[in-house]
């Protein structure tokens, strides 16, 4: 991550940016600087923008990637990890280890308590993964499938056991998955989605929907002295422009999850912190492959030689993103270089595609999409470049939330051009995109050989067979177009010279506890 305090310039020098922020490049490699931090100081609300309203504050049922701004701040995971290199270090389990690839042991902190009162222990870890795995609302069920059950060992022990070896299960529990919610949340049918309560830094005090989050420190924090902030006030600003000026002119401290176009309007101002990190997200659209017309593979693969990458990063992301038919980036581990560009733009190809598919005189397809400005922005040009193979998308823009819900849940049109990734481990990621049963997955089916391919990443006793494993899945991914990638976004967030220790990593879901305000 690069931050830079703006003295008079105008912008960032782009020979840097490109060397230190752009094509998300690094998103395994680079370590990242969180923004410089003197000594902490307790006190002061942060005042923060953030464009996205959360479908849902329960982890089980939200479903996008900037709720963890949120649910991060309220809820502590079972193991946490460091936001800039994505290393696990203790959570809520102060310690872990596979007693064999099929039993993961979890020895648990002591003495937490949740926002309500209750107590932390083995049994809440039980309750929690049970309710995960098996909630009818559940849209997390695919992260445990290879979970059978939570034996409770003692008050400060749980032992997971699992139906096959996964290795990627302990990054896996610092997402959504591990996020504990309070028993008594669970036990008397609470709004969860509406009013979290976790063991987290801050407390829920108050949402108004697409207007603002209201989060109050939690005094009796496990984490001796934090958090260090008093409040966090989370300002639903869905205009990014006008997201960005609020912390260009002092309304708020740190505007977040921000475009390129914005890191532009944030140059021209002194005295600011412009961040732009590596990030694991990529721009793409969901594909409902189980049902025409995107059953053929040929209409997939059209769409995929259809789309120019190149373009879209130039003018969507200035560059600094990174043109891939994969969904992770090229430099990450597990990521196979030589399929990364398996899709050139070639709208000839597109249309012999098409026609062989029976589609001569081109295809039209029914998609959702985003109504916020540099979405639009986005999807026009890729309707324009699509128009050019014979492939023309009925587009529909909608909210985040509700596009979501019509596309994924009511198995309404055929695709959805809408951010993906951003998971820790690239199982995870896998899985979550094109698992049977996971909420991406709209058309619920997997392609044969998919599973067997996802197995033996998390059957791999070590980093280089999980690596020549993920390959062959990538492979497999790509060739049958279950995706349509376009780059790898880069973060961007603007925040004022008092916002310490604040670390906008990989995952571009910003912690909030060891963050502080300056006098």
């Amino acid at each position: 991550m690069t931050s830079e305090a703006n003295k008079g310039r105008h912008g960032i020098g782009r020979r840097r940016v490109l060397k230190t922020g752009a094509a998300a490049g690094a998103a395994a490699l680079l370590p990242g600087v969180a923004i410089a931090a003197d000594a902490p100081r307790h006190g002061g609300t942060l005042r923060l923008a953030m464009p996205y309203n959360p479908a849902s504050v329960d982890p089980m049922t939200g479903r996008n990637l900037t709720d963890f701004n949120v649910l991060y701040a309220v809820f502590d995971a079972l193991i946490d990890f460091n936001p800039m290199t994505l290393e696990l270090k203790p959570g809520l389990a102060k310690s872990w280890r596979f007693s064999d690839p099929k039993t993961l042991a979890l020895d648990l902190v002591e003495g937490v308590k949740f926002h309500d009162g209750a107590t932390f222990d083995a049994a809440v870890v039980k309750l929690n993964i049970e309710r995960y795995k098996s909630d009818q609302r559940s849209n997390v069920k695919a992260d445990l499938t290879a979970v059978d059950g939570v034996e409770v060992v003692a008050a400060n022990r749980a032992i997971l056991h699992l139906n096959k070896p996964n290795a990627g299960l302990p990054t896996i529990l610092t997402n959504r998955v591990g996020l504990m919610v309070s028993p008594n949340s669970i036990h008397a049918g609470g709004n969860v989605d509406r009013k979290p309560v976790g063991t987290g830094p801050f407390k829920f005090v108050e949402w108004q929907d697409n207007a603002s989050f209201t989060l109050a420190r939690n005094d009796h924090y496990w984490r001796t002295g934090l958090p260090y902030l008093d409040a966090i006030d989370m300002r639903i600003i869905s205009e990014l422009n006008t997201a960005v000026r609020t912390a260009l002119t002092g309304e708020t401290d740190l505007a977040i999850d921000l475009a390129t176009q914005q890191r532009a309007i944030a140059g021209r101002f002194p005295g600011v912190n412009i961040i732009v990190t590596p990030s694991l997200v990529f721009l793409g659209a969901f594909l409902n492959y189980a049902r025409p017309p995107l059953d053929d593979v040929r209409i997939r693969q059209a769409l995929n030689y259809g789309v120019d990458r190149d373009q879209l990063n130039q003018v969507i992301a200035s560059g600094l993103g990174q043109p891939t038919s994969a969904i992770l980036p090229k430099e990450h581990w597990a990521c196979d270089p030589s399929t990364v560009h398996y899709y050139r733009y070639d709208p000839a190809k597109a249309r012999q595609l098409l026609s062989e598919a029976g589609h001569p005189n081109g295809i039209e397809i029914e998609a959702w999409g985003w109504p916020d400005q540099i979405s639009m922005q986005r999807q026009e040009l890729i309707l324009s470049q699509l128009a050019k193979s014979g492939i023309h998308l009925k587009l529909t823009p909608v909210a985040p939330q509700q596009a979501m819900q019509n596309f994924m849940l009511e198995k309404k049109g055929a695709m959805l051009l809408s951010p993906g990734g951003g998971f820790p481990d690239p199982s995870q990621a896998y899985e979550a995109l094109f698992g049977k049963t996971a909420l991406r997955n709209a058309g619920k089916i997997e392609l044969p050989g998919f599973r067997e391919l996802l197995d033996a990443t998390m059957a791999a006793p070590d980093r280089a067979t999980r690596k020549a494993a993920f390959a062959r899945l990538q492979r497999f991914v790509i060739e049958q177009a279950l995706q349509l990638p376009q780059f790898i976004g880069p973060g961007i967030a603007v925040a004022s010279p008092k916002v310490k220790n604040l670390a906008y990593g990989l995952l571009l879901t910003p912690k909030f506890q060891e963050v502080w305000l300056s006098a």
